[in-house]
């Protein structure tokens, strides 16, 4: 797997529930959907590239080096980007899934993604991979969108399947929703697979439920689609059938990461050839792993676990 996007250094306090203003100590983290899902599939035994930019600063190398650390291939698809610093995010969350995120960029100086040019990414880049994944904060603005959308067209050009993960953040759109939705919408008809929750997947289709949006979606191109619902489970259409995946009832730890992790479980378990159903049964187990344990990205769940964990209702 090759993917494409960006990364930060997130702080969170060390003590799991404790707000910014209480906290006395402070973990670092490898943040960033993208980086969370690319570790976390490195973590689940696949061969993981990243495409990415960081800063030309201490944080940008330390990012790289901890990407490196846990699997991740930045050899030739990573780099830092001169005049530009690594963003930093500060997050903290309760144990009752409420979370709260604080990023801190400076204008003109914390974009590193923004200086990726699409001549950095031929077919040899993105086709290093048998599947190429990009996801929303790689279609947000623009010149990174064009950008984004190019090497998606490229990756399948060289015979790569795409995938597409929704991820909407509407505070990081500056046009209004039908834009958006139309952005999504491109993006969308270049995936063969795709991932968002229910709240995404009923605005970008004008549905009413799973099952009405699934049917909407499949149009647009992608012959595998998830969609989470929280605590309520998950939607997976694959082989023309939409199946229902029970959700995994743990005792939440930190649940910030989850849906990355039920990403790259998703994605993993697809290169595993499993059914649909296993499919979406790996990757809600991928999921609940994650949040029953604590945020350091070396307690993301190995295939082994994830596999021991889903046996019984595979």
């Amino acid at each position: 797997m090759v993917a494409l996007g960006s990364c930060l250094v997130e702080m969170t306090p060390r003590e799991t529930g404790c707000d910014l203003k209480a906290a006395d100590e402070y973990v670092a983290l490898p943040s960033g959907a993208a980086s969370n899902f690319a570790i976390a599939l490195a973590r689940l035994g696949v061969r993981t590239g990243f495409i990415t930019r960081v800063g030309d600063d201490e944080l940008g190398q330390w990012l790289l080096g901890k990407l490196n650390g846990f699997g991740v291939v930045t050899e030739g698809l990573a780099g830092s980007v001169a005049g530009q610093l690594t963003p930093v995010s500060f997050c903290w969350m309760d144990r009752a899934g409420e979370k709260r995120f604080y990023f801190y960029r400076f204008a003109d100086h914390c974009d590193p993604m923004g200086a990726l040019q699409a001549d950095e990414l031929s077919g040899e880049t993105v086709g290093r991979g048998e599947l190429f994944d990009f996801s929303e904060a790689t279609v947000r603005k623009q010149p990174l969108r064009d950008v984004a959308l190019e090497a998606a067209k490229t990756a399948r050009s060289v015979g790569c399947r795409v995938v597409y993960a929704v991820n909407y953040r509407p505070s990081s759109w500056e046009e209004p929703v039908a834009e958006m939705v139309g952005v999504q919408h491109q993006a969308l008809a270049l995936a063969d697979i795709a991932v968002m929750n229910r709240e995404e997947a009923l605005l970008l289709t004008g549905t009413q439920t799973p099952t009405e949006a699934v049917a909407a979606i499949a149009e647009l191109g992608p012959e595998l689609i998830a969609i989470t619902d929280g605590g309520e489970g998950a939607y997976v259409y694959g082989e023309g059938e939409l199946n229902f995946v029970a959700p995994r009832r743990v005792e939440v730890a930190y649940d910030i990461g989850a849906g990355d992790t039920f990403h790259a479980g998703l994605v993993a378990a697809y290169l595993a050839g499993l059914s649909a159903e296993g499919i979406g049964r790996i990757a809600a187990d991928a999921a609940a792993l994650r949040i029953s344990r604590c945020a350091g990205m070396e307690s993301l769940p190995t295939w082994e676990e994830v596999r021991e964990l889903s046996e019984e209702k595979l």
